[in-house]
């Protein structure tokens, strides 16, 4: 059953938050320093195409992974890099999760981002963003929460 708690309004939409953004920006340099790894790339801006905040981390075993954020939702992620391949992500656990708990932001768990939705849950959504998912058909509530969707 997904966890309809973190759906809400726009949540599909990209949208920039500048205090979001930079919260987000120093919990991810936080928890990466504390996981004995390095940020690797600069930060990527929603944009059409893509609902959400990303920046590539490296993790001190050498793994590589992307942080990210949908504003909108105030809820964290992590995934494996992108697959130009693939138009869904591969969520991962996110690292050092209880630093951004502490300022206020939701950590997804892997679990709830691969679980299926039920269309009862779109209700919560604008008129505008239930046809985006009647057209896109994500499958997974991290589908709906970190898209595509042009």
């Amino acid at each position: 059953m997904p966890h309809i708690d973190l759906l809400r309004a726009g949540v599909t939409m990209p949208c920039r938050d500048s205090a979001a953004r930079a919260t987000w920006l120093a919990s991810v340099h936080e928890s990466i320093r504390g996981a004995g790894g390095a940020v690797t790339t600069s930060v990527e801006e929603p944009t059409v195409g893509r609902n959400y905040y990303r920046i590539g981390v490296r993790l001190g075993d050498g793994r590589p992974l992307c942080i990210l954020l949908n504003s909108a939702a105030a809820v964290v992620a992590a995934a494996q890099p992108p697959d130009r391949h693939l138009v869904t992500l591969l969520f991962a656990e996110v690292p050092g999760g209880e630093i951004y708990r502490r300022v206020g932001l939701r950590v997804a768990t892997t679990a709830e981002l691969e679980a299926p939705f039920e269309d009862r849950y779109l209700q919560i959504l604008t008129d505008e963003e239930r046809r985006d998912v009647a057209y896109h058909r994500p499958g997974r509530l991290g589908d709906l929460l970190f898209n595509w969707f042009d």
